[in-house]
């Protein structure tokens, strides 16, 4: 099993433990999701707080129904796998989220490692999204 699937397995458990969310258990769900990908990201400072911030923000809400938890792991995957620098041709992010990343890669710089830096940027180019 690789990281990125442990990964994965790990997030299928917290879905499956939670109960069905209300706006209470959505919020409580949302921040373990949220730590869980922190957890795994740590090496990446502060640019995976700020996008995971970022998805608190802008998708916690999803997390009413299987799909949108689904898409939460899914996000979240993709997110450690840019990190990475395992990023795949069959993973991809709306538009917005990709302007979101764009910006949060840009603030973040200078205190990145100039091969995480290097890699993240070219996956943004070669997307057609910078």
């Amino acid at each position: 099993m690789t990281d990125i699937d442990k990964f994965y397995s790990d997030a299928d458990r917290i879905i499956a433990r939670a109960a069905v969310p209300g706006n209470a258990a959505t919020a409580r769900l949302a921040g373990e999701l949220s730590r869980h990908f922190l957890l795994w990201a740590r090496d990446y400072g502060d640019i995976a707080a700020d996008l995971a911030a970022y998805w608190t923000e802008r998708y916690a809400i999803s997390l009413v129904d299987d799909a949108g938890r689904k898409a939460a792991i899914e996000w979240f995957g993709s997110l450690l796998s840019l990190l990475a620098g395992e990023f795949t041709d069959s993973m991809d992010f709306p538009d917005d989220d990709w302007e979101e990343i764009r910006n949060v890669v840009s603030s973040e710089a200078e205190s990145l490692d100039i091969d995480i830096l290097t890699a993240i940027m070219a996956v943004i180019v070669e997307r057609g999204k910078a």
